[in-house]
């Protein structure tokens, strides 16, 4: 007995299928992503995976180098950061860092400088390394 795989407008959620070029029927047409909690993050993934995250409330995606330090892993697509204002026009950032972060270029060229507006306080347990190369600069 054949299985079915598409019915109208459904496909079987078993089905895996790779697809060459995905064509959208007009400027009013969606693609969904999949989308879950932070908990619900899937593991054992191929990097360029992309989903919803409902916790977090954007898009995320998984990729080789998510913490600087070569580790892959989810981060969040697009919008550089937190803003506010028209068009994010004034960038902001938290007073207190609470995962660990390396400034400098053993974390890779794009790492080597840095700023932020302080004060800053580094968390208990967390290591903020600036390179001997490396240069970080708190605006106070």
């Amino acid at each position: 007995m054949a299985v079915t795989k598409i019915r109208g407008n459904q496909i079987n959620t078993a089905t895996q299928a790779v697809i060459d070029r995905l064509t959208f029927l007009d400027g009013e047409s969606i693609l969904r992503l999949p989308s879950g909690t932070t908990g619900q993050q899937p593991t054992g993934i191929s990097v360029g995976t992309l989903r919803f995250n409902t916790t977090l409330d954007s898009a995320e995606i998984y990729v080789a180098d998510a913490d600087g330090a070569g580790n892959p892993g989810w981060t969040s697509v697009g919008g550089g950061g937190t803003s506010v204002g028209n068009d994010g026009l004034i960038r902001t950032n938290d007073t207190t860092l609470t995962e660990s972060a390396i400034v400098g270029p053993s974390a890779g060229s794009e790492f080597t400088h840095g700023f932020c507006v302080g004060p800053l306080t580094v968390a208990s347990g967390v290591t903020l390394t600036v390179e001997t190369n490396g240069k970080l600069l708190i605006l106070d």
